[in-house]
C-alpha cells in the first residue's frame, strides 16, 4: 500500500502539465498567451463548438461520439453484428453491445494534444491540423481520407488488410451515416488561430522528465542515465 501511493505522488508530481501558456492565461497571467492564441481560445470555447465535447480543465466531457474517424488497422470486430471478418472497430458498443453505440469514440483530453500523435482513435491522422480540419466536415473527409498519413507497422499480412474496411463502400457509408456531430465552417485563418491555441496547451516542462529521476535508490543500485 505504501509504495503504491509513493508511486501514485510521484506520477501526480511529475505528469499534471499544468503550467501551459493556457493554464498560466487562466491564473491571470495574460501576458502569457498571444493574441493568436487568445483568437484561437475564443473560437475553441465559441463558434468553433470545440468545447462542446472538449470541456472541463482536461478538454474533455468524457462521454463518447462518432465523428467518422477513417477505419483502418485490422480492427476489433469480431463476432458482432454486421460483419464477420474482424476488420472493423465497432468503438463503445463493443462494451455496451448497444448498436447504437457503434462507431463512438471516448472525447480525448487535449493536454499536450500537439506531442500526442498520430490523432485519431486509430492514429488515422498523422498532421494535427488534418485532424482538426476533419471535424468541419467528418463526412467529407471521410471519404477524402488520404491513406498515405496513416502510420502503421508494415509486414505482408498487416499491410494486405489495413485499409480493408476503408475501402469498402458500405462500410464507410454505414460509419458516415452514424456521424453525429454538425460541420463547421471556418476560415482558413481561424483554422490557423486554433492550431496557436491547440499548442498553447503544451506544458513544455513535461517534455523532459530526466529532471525528476533520483540520484539514487534504497537498493543501493545505480540509477541509468
Amino acid at each position: 500500500m505504501h509504495a503504491a501511493n509513493a508511486i501514485a505522488a510521484f506520477e501526480a508530481k511529475i505528469g499534471r502539465c499544468t503550467n501551459s501558456v493556457f493554464d498560466q492565461y487562466m491564473r491571470g497571467n495574460f501576458d502569457a498567451a498571444s493574441e493568436q492564441e487568445v483568437r484561437g481560445g475564443r473560437l475553441f470555447y465559441g463558434k468553433a463548438g470545440c468545447a462542446s465535447c472538449h470541456s472541463g480543465k482536461f478538454q474533455t466531457d468524457h462521454q463518447f461520439y462518432a465523428i467518422g474517424i477513417p477505419q483502418i488497422g485490422p480492427g476489433k470486430g469480431d463476432n458482432l453484428p454486421g460483419y464477420t471478418d474482424g476488420h472493423d472497430d465497432f468503438g463503445r458498443e463493443q462494451v455496451t453491445k448497444e448498436a447504437a453505440d457503434r462507431f463512438k469514440f471516448l472525447t480525448p483530453s487535449l493536454r499536450q494534444v500537439a506531442l500526442t500523435g498520430p490523432w485519431g482513435h486509430n492514429g488515422a491522422y498523422d498532421d494535427l491540423e488534418a485532424m482538426v480540419r476533419h471535424h468541419l466536415n467528418p463526412k467529407e473527409a471521410l471519404n477524402n481520407y488520404d491513406m498515405s498519413q496513416a502510420v502503421l507497422p508494415t509486414s505482408e499480412y498487416l499491410d494486405a488488410i489495413d485499409f480493408i474496411a476503408h475501402n469498402d463502400e458500405v462500410r464507410r457509408q454505414a460509419i458516415a451515416d452514424a456521424i453525429d456531430i454538425e460541420p463547421v465552417n471556418l476560415t482558413d485563418q481561424e483554422i490557423s488561430d486554433l492550431m496557436a491555441f491547440l499548442h498553447a496547451l503544451t506544458d513544455v516542462s513535461c517534455i523532459d522528465l530526466r529532471k525528476h529521476v533520483v540520484n539514487r535508490v534504497p537498493s543501493g543500485l545505480s540509477v541509468v542515465d
